[in-house]
């Protein structure tokens, strides 16, 4: 059984967001990790500026793995889907 890309299109822009999704991930994991070895009383006494910045590394993060899974289903999907002729 050969694979073929059925859509061209579709398979690039599904590489170029598992690529925007990888480099997101790869950025933010060694931050948050930062922040989570922090003993817990010294978390505590970080500023709420820092606290925050914690919380939205996190949302980006997770963010970073949505972009990264709808790159793959994107490839994937350019394999089954044919395009359309008019």
């Amino acid at each position: 059984m050969i694979l073929e890309i059925k859509n061209v299109g579709w398979f690039f822009v599904g590489i170029i967001i598992l690529i925007v999704g990888i480099f997101i991930i790869i950025y933010d994991y060694p931050q948050i990790q930062f922040f989570e070895k922090l003993e817990e009383e010294s978390y505590y006494l970080l500023d709420e500026e820092k606290k925050n910045i914690h919380q939205r590394l996190k949302i980006e993060y997770s963010i970073g793995v949505i972009i990264l899974i709808a790159g793959i289903g994107l490839c994937g999907f350019s394999f089954i889907q044919k395009k359309k002729l008019k």
